[in-house]
């Protein structure tokens, strides 16, 4: 009994002889799963799908924030508006001045001016007797001439201009065209560059080239429908260091009335058509009005021959600008001649476009009421107006050739000049209120007319 016990316990105790613990039926044997291609495949594309936006939106959002972000660490400088300098011009002595009230000491005045004037000639007489001018000082002065040029031409810049057409079957090309453009302004950040409007229009890139053949891209900052004339702007920090150490804004003369006729000049930038052409001459006027509206632009001519297609600067023989070659005022008289706006009326124009101010257009031409009119035809004060511009505001508010213009917004206007001031401060869009004076069968009636001011510059 205590055998079989100790037989059964064993059995129970050992899993082989356990038929219990046999766990021979329990083993398994584990398959892999079968790969699902499909799926497999569109998981793959789903995880490059979202890797390749991933990406993009990621690459974007660089493209947008680093400008953000850089102004942030590096902000730049804001450029400081233009402010061209004021031409001075010194004042002549009056007859008047040099009158004395003691007869005493004028006597004495004139006797000691009698007596070196006496000996100055017969200083310059000795000189000019022992002076002889030959090849070489004739080769001298032509020298200084061109050094006067060349330093001044490094204000200039040759403007090129690309677009595509089409021609008439439709076969795509490229045009290309070039003129003469004047450094006039730098206002740390940029600069400005005056050139003919008619030269870049529909341009579709604009290229500047300095002096040394350094090229950059430029970019329109305003044009002026009156004058046809535009500022381009080149960023400082895209022209090469060496060009920049070297290129300036032009120093800008005067070209008032009485101040330049006669005196000789240098024409640089094309005015023979080719850029980096230079001629010398003398200016032959400075007093020619151009008939522009709201305006007084003056037109100076010279004796030197030129192209039709001239472009560039007239200068003194200090290097100042005085003024911008623009041959499209020639007149069949004299086709050949270089002409020039003078530089005194263009300052407020240059500084106005390279500050992008937008200004005002009436289309009205006029010009001031001479005195001698006031005082022997009783012809109000103001400006005459000469004629309107087709389809302009003031034509269509109903100003008409002879109205006489008195006040704006309620201030007098007693000469153009003080017209185009009043003009310069009146914003494209307003209401400009003009007191005028016109005449009827009785004399002259006052009038008011309501004006819708246009832009000139875009």
């Amino acid at each position: 009994m205590e055998e079989k016990r100790n037989s059964s316990e064993d059995e129970r105790l050992d899993p082989e002889k356990s038929p219990i613990a046999r766990a021979d039926f329990m083993r398994e044997k584990i398959k892999q799963r079968p790969i699902n291609k499909k799926k497999l495949l569109r998981r793959t594309l789903i995880t490059v799908t979202m890797a390749v936006v991933f990406g993009a939106v990621a690459c974007l959002t660089f493209v947008f924030l680093s400008p953000v972000i850089n102004n942030k660490l590096y902000p730049e400088e804001s450029p400081a508006p233009i402010a061209l300098t004021e031409e001075t011009v010194k004042e002549e002595m009056q007859p008047e001045d040099m009158y004395a009230d003691d007869n005493a000491i004028a006597a004495e005045a004139a006797s000691a001016a009698i007596d070196m004037a006496s000996s100055e000639i017969s200083r310059m007489q000795q000189e000019m007797n022992s002076y002889h001018f030959d090849s070489s000082n004739y080769i001298e002065m032509y020298a200084s001439l061109k050094t006067v040029a060349t330093n001044t031409a490094k204000s200039i810049v040759t403007v090129t201009s690309r677009s595509s057409d089409t021609n008439w079957i439709n076969s795509p090309y490229e045009s290309e065209g070039q003129t003469s453009g004047v450094i006039v302004a730098d206002n740390g950040a940029e600069y400005m560059i005056l050139t003919q409007t008619s030269a870049i229009d529909d341009a579709e890139s604009i290229q500047v080239t300095f002096f040394d053949g350094s090229t950059t891209a430029a970019n329109l900052k305003m044009s002026d429908k009156v004058t046809g004339l535009s500022i381009l702007a080149v960023k400082n920090r895209n022209v090469d260091d060496t060009t920049r150490e070297k290129i300036k804004a032009a120093p800008l003369g005067s070209s008032s009335a009485g101040v330049v006729t006669g005196t000789p000049v240098i024409a640089i930038g094309s005015p023979t058509g080719i850029q980096g052409s230079i001629c010398y001459g003398f200016v032959t006027s400075d007093n020619s009005a151009l008939d522009l509206p709201d305006s007084k632009y003056m037109l100076l001519t010279t004796d030197i021959s030129g192209s039709s297609n001239a472009s560039g600067a007239i200068i003194n023989l200090a290097g100042s600008v005085v003024g911008f070659i623009d041959m499209h005022y020639n007149n069949a008289n004299m086709p050949g001649t270089l002409r020039a706006v003078g530089i005194t009326e263009l300052r407020a124009l240059i500084e106005d476009l390279s500050n992008e101010k937008s200004r005002a257009f009436l289309g009205i031409h006029g010009q001031t009421v001479p005195q001698e009119l006031l005082e022997s035809e009783e012809i109000p004060e103001g400006v005459y107006v000469t004629m309107t511009d087709i389809d302009s505001p003031a034509m269509l508010a109903g100003v008409q050739s002879g109205d006489i213009i008195t006040a704006i917004n309620d201030e007098k206007i007693d000469k153009i000049e003080s017209f185009i001031s009043k003009l310069r401060g009146i914003k494209p869009g307003e209401e400009v209120h003009v007191s005028l004076m016109r005449q009827a069968a009785e004399g002259y009636v006052d009038l008011t007319i309501d004006i819708a001011a246009g832009a000139a510059t875009e």
